[in-house]
């Protein structure tokens, strides 16, 4: 708006200044009328002037203060997106994009159809179609699908909203709130619940350290991811979540965290999708009243040769993998991450390995003996346009283990989205899995008794084998 009385202004001198100098060298009668036809037009726009400069404040305040950055949403929202998001609140404080004292507002609704085939009837590794886990009296207990092999579905499998508050040129503070599987019956949550909500302190412009404090995934590791709708087997057994405080610098490529946080060996709270696997999970949510958990997170970014590669690797004192269940709440195994991701032309190639550092409990007692817990994951994808719009095919897979390599799950992942109205992408993923029941390692499922009046557990989930087909659509705002 202040552009605007600046360019009348100066097309009222350059004016003024022609007519003044065309009259002293004519005084003719068509200069005179020229003049005239001048001074009426310097008229008008002096009225213009006055009623931009008369204009209520409130209204360019309006603009300022409130706003919405579907691109801001869709970087602390999407699947693809691992942990330290806060850099993505104070970059944009860096270039401009969260002015002071202003609020971004910003979310995204997920629509799916889900289609999946199991080798074993009643051996889904999708939550949504496998509820056998709450069943242990009949078949009346709930609605599993123990009879089938195939199941489908439509669902809003992520409603969420979020807001980024620019407080002042140093303070940020973000709250994310979301409601999952709707339309799911049990196996969705409708009800909006907070899922992430803290505040951020610094100012990259000015000093390189930062601090944060309130309830958001732990920074360590990566846990990014290529896909867009699935989630690698390393976010689904060691991405933490929780409340925790820490403090960041970052400068020169490098970004190191050092984090402190409330321990448990609970992994309640679950968010879990119409993926093939569980869509997100807390681990940290179960509040131990102590802090006696801690992490650190390293990485380093830099441009070699025309490649864009970035380094990290980090270490949390207390995995949500217990080692034994003594103490309040119980002790858990530490855990080590080391991750990487290169970029050249349109291709990016992502990897990562995590791991506990001591035996821990057996996730599957049937198969696996306690022995150290094992994840990793290997993606890379592709930026291509079709007909002038924006598309990406990735493939990724990941892997997790413990103790008897017969039994250990692991995924591949492959997908196609295209981005066919601006901030709205639609895409199909094929999945395959083998040896994950109800999105967990297990070797369990409850099928029916011969009498049709119960159901028997049996163990042969850990060959389970599950082919899936989801399409989606996306939208930020």
């Amino acid at each position: 708006m202040k552009l605007k009385p600046i360019v009348a202004s100066l097309c009222l001198l350059g004016m003024a200044t022609a007519g003044t100098a065309l009259a002293a060298s004519n005084n003719t009668a068509g200069v005179n009328a020229q003049i005239k036809s001048l001074q009426k037009q310097i008229s008008q726009l002096q009225t213009k002037v006055n009623s931009i400069n008369n204009a209520p404040a409130r209204m360019s305040g309006v603009s300022n203060v409130l706003s919405l950055n579907a691109n801001l949403s869709q970087q602390m929202l999407s699947n693809q997106s691992g942990v330290g998001r806060e850099m993505n609140l104070l970059k944009a404080r860096q270039m401009g994009g969260l002015p002071n004292q202003s609020l971004t507002l910003g979310g995204r609704v997920e629509a799916d159809a889900l289609y999946q085939h199991t080798g074993a009837a009643g051996y889904f590794s999708n939550p949504v179609a496998n509820t056998s886990g709450s069943v242990t009296t009949g078949e009346s207990a709930t609605n599993t699908n123990v009879h089938t092999s195939s199941v489908g579905a439509l669902s809003l499998s992520n409603v969420n909203l979020d807001s980024a508050v620019a407080l002042n040129s140093w303070a940020t503070g973000y709250v994310q709130l979301g409601g999952y599987n709707i339309g799911n019956g049990n196996a969705g949550y409708t009800n909006a619940a907070f899922q992430q909500a803290y505040l951020v302190f610094g100012n990259l412009a000015q000093n390189p350290v930062y601090g944060f404090v309130g309830k958001k995934e732990i920074d360590f590791g990566s846990f990014a991811s290529t896909q867009p709708y699935m989630q690698p087997l390393t976010r689904i057994y060691f991405m933490p979540t929780g409340n925790t405080a820490g403090v960041g610098y970052s400068q020169y490529g490098m970004n190191l965290t050092g984090s402190v946080m409330n321990g448990s060996s609970s992994s309640t709270n679950e968010l879990v999708s119409n993926g093939s696997i569980a869509q997100y999970k807390n681990l940290y949510t179960g509040n131990g009243n102590s802090i006696n958990d801690w992490a650190l997170n390293a990485s380093y970014n830099a441009m070699t040769q025309g490649v864009n590669w970035t380094l990290g690797a980090g270490y949390l004192a207390g995995s949500q993998q217990g080692v034994a269940a003594t103490g309040t709440p119980a002790d858990g195994s530490g855990a080590w991450d080391v991750n990487g991701k290169a970029s050249v032309n349109n291709f990016d190639l992502l990897a990562e390995y995590v791991s506990t550092v001591h035996s821990v409990a057996s996730l599957n007692t049937a198969n696996f003996s306690g022995s150290i817990l094992r994840a990793w994951s290997l993606g890379g994808d592709y930026n291509f346009p079709v007909m002038g719009y924006k598309s990406v095919a990735a493939l990724e897979y990941s892997k997790v283990g413990q103790g008897n390599s017969a039994s250990n799950a692991y995924q591949y992942a492959a997908s196609w989205s295209v981005q066919p109205v601006s901030n709205i992408w639609t895409g199909v993923t094929y999945a395959y899995n083998k040896g994950l029941v109800g999105g967990a390692l297990s070797n369990t499922a409850y099928l029916p008794t011969s009498g049709g009046t119960g159901l028997n557990a049996v163990t042969t989930g850990s060959s389970a084998i599950n082919n899936t087909v989801l399409l989606d659509v996306t939208a930020y705002f």
